[in-house]
């Protein structure tokens, strides 16, 4: 028995090393996610600074009446259009200070105009930065890659760089069955991917808009709902200009909105908004919900606890043509 004992040994001892390589290579594999060659990686090491927005009230500066919107000569008549519009539209006061009612309308005008501008951008990629309230609990901040396409359809490819790092999200409206494909990350890589309605229980677990509304249009088309439905009442709010702010390297209009109570916003109390003021998208967007009790409170211990949404995009590429493939399931590199 001692003799056969020693004979085995050495074969359990093989398939004890055997086990120890496949699960460290397991590890790795889950850790780790290189990027196949030839993939550019520079802009995904892009992270949005500690943003500090200095909320005193600013007059409108001189060169905001003809500021440059766009560096693409394509784009520079529809521009110039749109700024002669937005300057015929608001009238200032002495000094440059705008009253509520006119800088909000100054702000709709300008989300507008980029609105026009996003209209001639066929794809671009970025890193979409966001963190979310959901049941009550501020989830961590999420850095995710992301690629749209808005033509010939809409398509959004979206990889996170932390957290459940290596995860990835398709979706696109080229395929008629409605699902985005979700491939997991971590160590969850290892399971097949799977089909999952962008409307469903499940994919409002983890994200308050659909996918559908994904990427610097779908943020600037909601902006966009919430300052035209607040012109139109014309009161129940106060819509601030702000100092302008640099934000991953490009100069922002900033404005605040706050409501007078929640009948004049269900969700928000207050809205921070970051405007490109070249290309007149948004580029971040803090806002607050209503508190239970705000007693004793001061303002930042307020904005604290009640901070229910907080987007930005940065390494914005809208130069770069994507191809096809970077929007399609039998992308191999995706192995979805």
């Amino acid at each position: 028995m001692p003799q056969s004992c020693s004979r085995n040994s050495p074969g359990r001892a093989n398939l004890f090393a055997a086990c120890v390589t496949v699960f460290g290579v397991a590890v790795l594999y889950s850790s780790f996610d290189p990027l196949p060659a030839g993939e550019d990686n520079s802009s995904l090491r892009a992270t949005p600074a500690d943003v500090i927005i200095d909320e005193t009230p600013v007059p409108l500066p001189q060169n905001a009446l003809l500021p440059g919107i766009t560096g693409n000569d394509s784009d520079s008549e529809a521009a110039q259009t749109g700024q002669t519009n937005a300057v015929r539209n608001v009238q200032v006061t002495d000094g440059g200070m705008l009253n509520s009612q006119e800088t909000n309308k100054f702000c709709l005008l300008l989300l507008k105009d980029g609105a026009r501008y996003l209209e001639n951008v066929k794809d671009y990629s970025g890193i979409f930065h966001r963190e979310e309230r959901i049941g009550g609990d501020l989830l961590p901040r999420q850095d995710i890659a992301i690629k749209v396409q808005h033509k010939p359809h809409f398509a959004v490819y979206m990889k996170w760089q932390n957290g459940e790092r290596g995860r990835q999200v398709l979706y696109s409206d080229e395929y008629d069955d409605g699902y985005m494909v979700v491939k997991f990350g971590g160590f969850k890589r290892m399971l097949p991917a799977l089909k999952i309605d962008p409307d469903s229980s499940l994919a409002k677990a983890e994200s308050r808009y659909s996918i559908t509304h994904a990427g610097v249009r779908g943020m600037l088309r909601q902006i966009v709902a919430d300052r035209d439905r607040d012109l139109k009442r014309g009161h129940g709010f106060a819509c601030t200009r702000l100092r302008d702010q640099e934000f991953d390297g490009r100069n922002c209009f900033c404005f605040m909105v706050k409501y007078d109570g929640v009948e004049f916003s269900k969700t928000y109390r207050k809205n921070l908004i970051l405007v490109d003021s070249r290309l007149h998208v948004p580029l971040k967007v803090r806002n607050y919900t209503w508190a239970t009790d705000s007693e004793g409170l001061s303002d930042q211990e307020l904005d604290k606890v009640t901070l229910i949404e907080d987007y930005s995009f940065t390494g914005l590429d809208f130069q770069k043509r994507l191809v096809a493939k970077e929007f399609s399931r039998e992308n191999p590199m995706y192995r979805m």
